[in-house]
C-alpha cells in the first residue's frame, strides 16, 4: 500500500509488469516542475521477478522503488546465499545508470539480513536520505 498525505497532488498509475505472481503498486507525486513515479514491489519467494521494465523507467521519469524483491546478494549485504533475483538486480544496476540502489547496508529483516530495497533515480542521489526505523521494525 502507498500512502500519500491529501495535500500533495498525486494520481494512481498502472505499474509496469514485475512478473506473474509479483504484487506492484504506483503513484505518481506531483512536483513543482516534474513527478516522481513510487512503486512498491513485495516478490514471493517462489515467483520470478522480471525487473528489467520496471529499473529502465528510470530513463524516461524519475523513479522511486522500494519493496521486498526476495533477493539474495553481496552487494545488498545479504546474509544468505546469492540467489537469481539478487544476480539480476544487480547486472540490471550495472546496465541502468540512472537507477541507484540508496539501502545503506542496514538489515531490513528482524533476525539479519536486508530482504527490503530502495532504488532512486540518480539524480535524487545528493538529497536522498535511508534509513530504517526503529519504531517500525520491532
Amino acid at each position: 500500500m502507498i500512502l500519500v498525505r491529501a495535500t500533495i497532488p498525486s494520481s494512481e498509475v498502472d505499474p509496469v509488469h514485475c512478473g506473474d505472481g509479483v504484487e506492484a503498486q504506483a503513484v505518481r507525486i506531483h512536483l513543482a516542475n516534474d513527478s516522481l513515479v513510487v512503486y512498491n514491489i513485495y516478490k514471493p519467494p517462489t515467483k520470478q521477478l522480471e525487473a528489467g521494465e520496471l529499473l529502465t523507467q528510470a530513463t524516461q521519469e524519475l523513479v522511486l522503488i522500494a519493496g521486498d524483491f526476495s533477493a539474495h546478494h553481496p552487494t545488498f549485504n545479504s546474509t544468505t546465499k546469492m540467489n537469481q533475483e539478487g544476480h539480476h538486480l544487480v547486472e540490471l544496476l550495472t546496465d541502468v545508470p540512472e537507477i541507484t540502489l540508496i539501502n545503506t547496508g542496514e538489515p531490513t529483516h528482524i533476525l539479519g539480513g536486508t530482504l527490503d530495497l530502495t532504488f532512486i533515480s540518480t539524480e535524487f542521489v545528493p538529497v536522498a536520505q535511508w534509513e530504517i526505523d526503529d519504531e517500525l521494525t520491532l
